[in-house]
């Protein structure tokens, strides 16, 4: 969902609806979990994140490349 719209905000809730599904397995901190392992794969510093940005008190965003 996150590579279709670049750079839209999406909040922790609307990310873990997306991604659980119709399971309610899931838990809030999961989709933490799912962003710092995408970091890693895209070898983006979680410290200094140039793709996946932390919107403190909003959610994730996937910034385009331009935007980086």
């Amino acid at each position: 969902m996150m590579a279709e719209s670049p750079g839209r905000v999406f909040t922790r809730e609307r990310l873990l609806d997306l991604a659980r599904g119709d399971s309610e397995e899931a838990f809030d901190r999961s989709i933490d979990v799912h962003v710092f392992r995408l970091r890693q794969k895209l070898r983006d510093n979680p410290r200094r994140p140039r793709l996946l940005k932390t919107v403190r008190g909003v959610g994730y965003a996937l910034v385009a490349e331009a935007d980086a």
